[in-house]
């Protein structure tokens, strides 16, 4: 079973501003419901919390980029960092700082700055750091954060999360399937041809049942937080798999895990705990068959990363006889006309 998520609370949407640091922020970090979200989301919260406790003691000092409500932060103060710097570059941050008062943290300190305007005269021990995006990439966050961590961890700190995975895996569940034809079936009795075949280029945030994928999945790559570097960020993650059955696949999804710390880690695959991070589906044109006598290749490439900017994908699955291909972004283009306003 899938469940849709066409709410993101993660995705862009039109009502950008200014957030007074000279960039465009999203508006849903401005609202407490998000923060209420993630904070909700104890796999994930939990998982951070455990981290930082087995990695800061009294003589290391905290950057927490990107943070929020400033949980973290107060995660880090509570097991007493030396000193605990919070940043981020949303208004919000206010309120986070109200928060860690509330909370007696009155020593953490707050920087309204991005990761361009943020001047600081000190490196510290610890990043640490929620910057996952659905299928990671979703909030293009993580070059922001490299130049972060090139100018002020100290040599030999330490990275919260210190390796984030992506995965892949084969939709076999014939309700995606259902679901992605609903346009073409004439719903109400109306030919929606116009449009029908879009949802089937275009990837979707969903939360899928263990049994909607094939047993079989692989592994796309793995980030050393502490090691990757801006000029080496993987633009195209390919991997090659077999399938465990003889099937037609619908869609491809896909994933992450993250190593918070030598013994802390999560995921957010079909098969894990649900986070509010859960898959992103990438759909097929047409059915897809698989055979466990074909080697599969697969490949998800992020197409945009400005912080701020919509996330389009391209993904592609070939075998020794066929192959689709799908780019949402040129989809996205090749839809993008001026309509004069008025009467058409």
């Amino acid at each position: 079973m899938t469940k849709s998520k066409n709410d993101n609370t993660h995705a862009d949407i039109s009502a950008n501003e200014t957030d007074g640091s000279g960039g465009l922020h999203r508006m849903s970090y401005r609202d407490v419901a998000m923060h209420k979200v993630m904070l909700q989301d104890i796999v994930r919260t939990e998982a951070y919390e455990k981290a930082i406790n087995a990695t800061v003691n009294p003589s290391l000092s905290v950057l927490d980029f990107g943070c929020g409500s400033g949980v973290l932060s107060m995660f880090a103060a509570r097991a007493n960092a030396s000193k605990v710097i919070a940043v981020d570059r949303s208004p919000f941050i206010k309120n986070a700082q109200n928060i860690a008062i509330a909370n007696g943290f009155e020593k953490i300190n707050f920087y309204h700055d991005d990761h361009q305007s943020l001047a600081l005269d000190e490196k510290v021990d610890v990043i640490v750091s929620e910057w996952m995006g659905h299928c990671l990439f979703y909030e293009a966050m993580l070059e922001p954060l490299l130049t972060v961590r090139d100018r002020y961890l100290a040599e030999g700190g330490t990275m919260i999360p210190a390796q984030v995975s992506l995965h892949v895996g084969l939709v076999v569940d014939e309700f995606v399937l259902d679901d992605l034809c609903f346009l073409q079936n004439s719903p109400y009795g109306l030919d929606f041809t116009p449009i029908a075949h879009v949802p089937f280029q275009q990837s979707d945030l969903v939360a899928l049942e263990p049994e909607s994928l094939l047993e079989s999945i692989a592994d796309l790559g793995t980030l050393d937080m502490r090691t990757i570097t801006k000029t080496n960020t993987p633009r195209v993650f390919t991997t090659t798999l077999i399938p465990s059955e003889k099937t037609e696949i619908f869609a491809l999804c896909g994933w992450f895990s993250a190593q918070l710390s030598p013994e802390v880690q999560f995921g957010t695959g079909p098969n894990d705990i649900p986070t509010h991070w859960d898959q992103i589906l990438f759909p097929l044109p047409t059915p897809f068959s698989v055979d466990p006598s074909r080697e599969l290749t697969i490949t998800l490439s992020p197409q945009t990363e400005q912080v701020g900017k919509e996330q389009f994908w391209c993904w592609s699955i070939s075998d020794s006889e066929n192959s689709i291909s799908v780019n949402e972004l040129q989809l996205q283009q090749e839809a993008s006309f001026d309509v004069p306003q008025g009467k058409l």
